[in-house]
């Protein structure tokens, strides 16, 4: 996953160059070269791939109340951890 997008194509003399998106027949990521699927050939034998773009916004969010969840009962456990070493019992939870 990335968050955005290198867009490449074959320059003339073999190099790859960045190009905007409707001129490109491939992506650059992480230094890579990767064939776009449905493009023209690049000419040479890279690895195809397709790009579909997605909303991880749902997926931030339902990790970080899963953080916050954890923290939650993490303080919890201190809490109750720290009442037994005093000597402190909690009787609403003995029922």
């Amino acid at each position: 996953m990335t968050e955005d997008v290198t867009y490449i194509k074959k320059a003339d003399n073999g190099c790859y160059i960045l190009c905007p998106e409707p001129d490109a027949s491939g992506i650059s990521y992480a230094g890579t070269p990767y064939h776009l699927l449905d493009r023209d050939p690049m000419g040479d034998d890279l690895e195809s791939v397709m790009l579909e773009q997605t909303d991880i916004g749902s997926w931030v969010t339902e990790t970080q109340t899963a953080i916050e969840d954890a923290d939650a009962l993490n303080v919890d456990q201190a809490y109750r951890l720290t009442l037994l070493e005093l000597g402190i019992t909690d009787d609403t939870d003995a029922s």
